[in-house]
């Protein structure tokens, strides 16, 4: 589907780079939100479809009818005169990538920028590289995205965060430490990925117990410690929850306080409850990551122990 050309016929705004839109995907204004306007919707440009970090998928006509303001069918008729389905698209499936893992180029151990980055974050950098297998990337990182489009991404000075499941690295994600680019976060690209990250859990498997603590991000499982696993964002997938529900009883679920956040947090704890699975939220006054780890080790100690669940 030709959708950049229809946003810029029918004036939509949109960015293909933000801290919010990963690479494959556009970012737009999401017309089905409300509150802080931040390019929390995306279309994938491979599949074909919309989705927001917020409130999840949406059908394509439905979509172009909000933003452009006109009904349904007119929607339907531009859609397809643009080259795509008037048909509902449902949720992708899951899918291995499609070229060979690896990560971006050059040298990978932590550097002193990296290090001091993380100190600066109150974070024990040689915990991290020792337990959770932390790297870095320097001033020259760059990886193809693996299709034919071969276009180049660059991941340089970076904290490279290696994805594994099942005893196999099957993808990773990387966190700026200049702060001053759009994208906070990267991840590898979808088709060198092993597995989707999204389609699994962040975490260190080998420690996990019958209890976990669900946050979003990777430096909230950081924080946390071996017993947090993250779903990499407020919006979870179908296959997030099902490992969820096969590798644990119990689950807390430690969003960020933040009202959609939370919203996702109480759907979330409603789909494993439907599973059979224990779950509830606490709601905290900060993100994880930004807490300081002495007051993270308490909560984690209270939660992991705590005989009232």
């Amino acid at each position: 589907m030709q959708i950049e050309k229809l946003f810029t016929d029918y004036g939509i705004p949109y960015v293909t780079e933000h801290k919010n839109v990963r690479s494959g995907w556009i970012g737009l204004e999401c017309p089905f939100c409300s509150g802080e306007k931040n390019y929390h919707l995306g279309y994938s440009i491979s599949e074909n479809y919309f989705s927001c970090w917020r409130c999840g998928g949406h059908n394509t006509a439905n979509t172009i009818s909000k933003l452009l303001g006109v009904n349904y069918h007119k929607a339907e008729e531009i859609v397809e005169q643009y080259g795509g389905s008037e048909k509902v698209k449902g949720v992708p499936r899951v899918r291995m990538g499609t070229s060979r893992f690896k990560l971006p180029s050059g040298d990978h151990s932590l550097q002193a920028q990296h290090k001091l980055y993380l100190q600066r974050r109150k974070f024990d950098w040689e915990y991290l590289e020792e337990v959770w297998g932390i790297m870095g990337t320097g001033p020259m990182a760059k990886l193809d995205n693996g299709e034919k489009t071969d276009t180049v991404l660059n991941y340089a000075r970076r904290i490279l965060a290696p994805i594994s499941w099942d005893g196999n690295e099957v993808s990773f994600q990387a966190r700026d430490i200049t702060n001053k680019h759009m994208a906070k976060y990267m991840a590898c690209p979808p088709a060198r990925e092993r597995i989707s990250h999204k389609h699994i859990l962040y975490g260190v498997q080998e420690d996990w117990q019958d209890r976990c603590l669900v946050v979003e991000g990777i430096t909230d499982a950081w924080r946390l410690g071996t017993n947090a696993v993250s779903t990499f964002g407020i919006k979870f997938t179908r296959e997030q929850i099902r490992a969820i529900a096969t590798n644990f009883k119990e689950a807390i679920v430690l969003f960020d306080p933040e009202g959609f956040a939370q919203a996702q947090a109480k759907k979330l704890v409603d789909e494993l409850m439907f599973k059979g699975i224990k779950a509830k939220t606490v709601l905290l006054a900060t993100d994880p990551g930004e807490m300081d780890q002495d007051e993270a080790d308490e909560l984690v100690e209270n939660l992991m122990n705590d005989l009232t669940f």
